[in-house]
């Protein structure tokens, strides 16, 4: 029986990362993407952090919501606590685009490292952020966590649940906006620097209405 509660919840966020996720991740991936155009691997470099963010917030809301479904509801609940870290979050990332594109391409590995490193934890953050939306199908995910027989269970319900979830974005965004966006930079080759600064620019935008409330995930 909980093997179809499992199979149940795949579906349930598979649908819903196909709908409305989708629109609510879209203005903070474009802009990333755009700027990480080189190949599909450079993509994945940006959705893959970002995936996991999501599918750890949801096993962390399923494993709570098995101890306490109330003060896990109450928590996604408080959207200005959320909003907060998300659009800092975003901020972050968007000063880190426009930094890297004034840094050489050449620059030294230390500083390629560090700067990859601090972008991925950013990816990470935000993916963790966006997923803290008390939407119907996550108080689904908290209703039948509720009711989980232990704490792995609930664990793999929220893997679950998380994986069906990023699969749609993961192909869309990672994949098919990629080739996108590398035909964009292709074609303004010689714009690339302003593309990125402008990409940046975008996202420290949708940060700052993140913080304002005006931009709803």
């Amino acid at each position: 029986m909980e093997s179809l509660t499992f199979v149940s919840l795949f579906l349930m966020g598979l649908s819903y990362g196909s709908s409305a996720c989708l629109f609510s991740c879209m203005p903070f991936l474009s802009p990333i993407l755009l700027k990480h155009s080189g190949s599909i691997k450079a993509s994945m470099g940006v959705m893959l952090p970002f995936s996991l963010g999501r599918i750890f917030s949801y096993s962390i809301i399923a494993i709570v919501a098995s101890y306490s479904a109330i003060f896990i509801k109450e928590l996604i609940n408080d959207r200005m606590l959320v909003n907060i870290i998300l659009g800092l979050v975003t901020i972050t990332v968007g000063a880190l685009i426009i930094k890297n594109s004034f840094s050489p391409s050449q620059s030294g590995c230390c500083t390629v490292a560090g700067s990859g490193k601090q972008e991925k934890l950013s990816y990470f953050m935000m993916g963790s952020m966006i997923s803290f939306n008390l939407c119907m199908p996550v108080i689904s995910l908290i209703t039948a966590s509720a009711y989980a027989t232990s704490l792995w269970s609930a664990w793999g319900l929220g893997i679950s649940f998380g994986l069906g979830a990023v699969l749609a974005s993961f192909l869309l965004f990672g994949v098919i906006l990629s080739i996108v966006a590398k035909e964009v930079v292709t074609e303004f080759a010689k714009y690339k620097s302003k593309i990125e600064i402008s990409a940046g620019g975008i996202l420290i935008i949708v940060g700052i209405f993140t913080l304002l409330g005006w931009v709803k995930v």
